[in-house]
């Protein structure tokens, strides 16, 4: 237990926002105990006078059963006052059980009543919770009125009394009962009572879970914390690596064209062909190496996307005429048609070239006879550019584009299998256009060809 209270008092430490979670958890409800309470207490404010209401009412109406000044009872008075009864229940006054008592030596009788059954019969008035020993009480202390709540088939009542007594000797002559159910009340009370403390159970339950909760994120907020300075140590090593590796990577593609050179022709068909492979490898990691820096750049966000007005078509036709001599290389036909463009794009002139110079590189890389043609064409509807870049090389099968420009994604099939590549490219160039609010997309099918989109949007004119 100590080292509970322990672990959590550092775990307050280090994550002081906490505390409000804690504070709300004993806030919320407290007041919503209070409001529960100043609620409940307003029903039964409401309850009770809607009863006293009742009560009075009820008064009101036994006060006209039985004229005051009549002291003695006959067949007539009888049967005068049992038509009122049956008058006040033909009115629907909500009231039950009414009685006209008188008593008879040591006996209480009824005379005139809501129920015919019950006249003319002794009323037992020995103490219970029917509250017929009111009856006794109220014709001994004939002095005032009573109301009291009674029980009667598990079903409660408010028991009214009306005494009529002798204005002179004050002697009790006849007494005027009626029961008002308050069973309906009193459920609605206790339902609204239990469903306030309910309520605020619930509330305090979901409190719990909300700060339990709480302290889960703060674990994560930890381990998001931690994740983000390994990736940032990750990245620090990967940038200080690749400038590490650049410079010898250097050094031996430079001292490996000047083999090249001073050897000359004097190396027969294999040893030539190992030294072209050496060439290549030796390439191969300094691109591999010039992208993974990218990524680095690209996910630190530490490139420069600074845009400016540039006329696209200039700058394709820029990079189709760099790379006319790869394409004459493979014998492929590369052209660009521009037909009648003549709108500017805003955008960061290096990450544009990049991005075109990668696809159509990519197209002629992955096409081994045919062609590759780049166009460019306004959709002036949607206010955006449209490069193509269309080639007959291998294509690429719908499993391979759901990844194609995933991170060191690269399709692998027997024809382009030793091809080099580092499986970066494609998540560049398409990072580098949304970052732009461009984008890339590709239609393509296997062993037929692929087709790249490039949008860019027009700049105002």
């Amino acid at each position: 237990m100590k080292q509970f209270f322990k672990n959590a008092v550092v775990f307050i430490r280090d994550n002081p926002a906490i505390l409000f979670s804690l504070a709300l958890m004993f806030f919320i409800p407290l007041a919503l105990y209070f409001y529960v309470s100043l609620t409940i207490n307003s029903f039964e404010r409401a309850a009770e006078i809607e009863i006293n209401s009742h009560t009075y009412t009820a008064k009101d109406v036994l006060s006209l059963l039985v004229p005051r000044d009549f002291s003695v009872f006959n067949a007539e008075t009888v049967s005068a006052v049992q038509q009122k009864i049956d008058k006040i229940v033909a009115d629907d006054t909500n009231l039950q059980n009414i009685r006209v008592i008188v008593k008879d030596g040591k006996e209480y009788k009824t005379v005139a009543a809501q129920t015919s059954d019950t006249v003319g019969k002794a009323i037992d008035v020995s103490p219970s919770l029917n509250g017929e020993s009111l009856i006794a009480y109220s014709w001994v202390n004939g002095s005032e009125d009573v109301a009291s709540e009674i029980e009667i088939n598990n079903e409660r009542y408010r028991r009214v009394i009306k005494v009529f007594a002798d204005d002179k000797t004050g002697e009790v002559y006849v007494l005027a009962t009626a029961d008002i159910p308050i069973s309906q009340t009193i459920n609605a009370l206790s339902g609204a009572i239990y469903q306030g403390y309910s309520i605020m159970a619930l509330i305090i339950v979901l409190s719990l879970l909300l700060v339990f909760q709480h302290t889960k994120l703060f674990s994560y907020v930890g381990l998001s914390r931690d994740l983000k300075q390994k990736n940032t140590a990750k990245d620090n090593f990967i940038r200080m690596a690749t400038h590490e590796l650049r410079a010898p990577v250097t050094v031996l593609n430079a001292y490996m064209e000047s083999l090249k050179d001073d050897l000359g022709g004097t190396l027969d068909d294999d040893h030539q062909k190992y030294v072209d492979r050496m060439a290549i490898s030796v390439k191969n990691l300094g691109d591999l190496m010039a992208d993974i820096l990218e990524v680095s750049h690209l996910e630190q966000g530490r490139t420069d996307f600074d845009p400016e007005i540039i006329a696209p078509d200039a700058v394709i036709q820029e990079i189709v005429d760099g790379l006319m001599f790869k394409a004459e290389e493979k014998k492929l036909k590369l052209t660009f048609e521009k037909g009648d463009f003549s709108h500017k794009i805003n955008a960061n002139l290096v990450c544009f070239k990049r991005i075109v110079n990668n696809l159509v590189e990519n197209s002629i890389k992955y096409t081994p006879a045919g062609k590759v043609a780049v166009s460019i064409s306004a959709q002036t509807a949607k206010k955006r550019c449209v490069i193509t870049i269309q080639d007959t090389g291998f294509g690429i099968s719908a499993e391979g584009q759901k990844e194609l420009f995933s991170q060191f994604y690269r399709v692998k099939t027997q024809e382009n299998a030793g091809i080099p590549g580092t499986g970066l490219g494609l998540w560049m160039s398409r990072e580098m256009a949304r970052k732009m609010g461009g984008d890339i997309m590709l239609e393509s099918i296997e062993r037929m060809g692929s087709k790249f989109f490039v949008f860019f949007p027009l700049a105002d004119k």
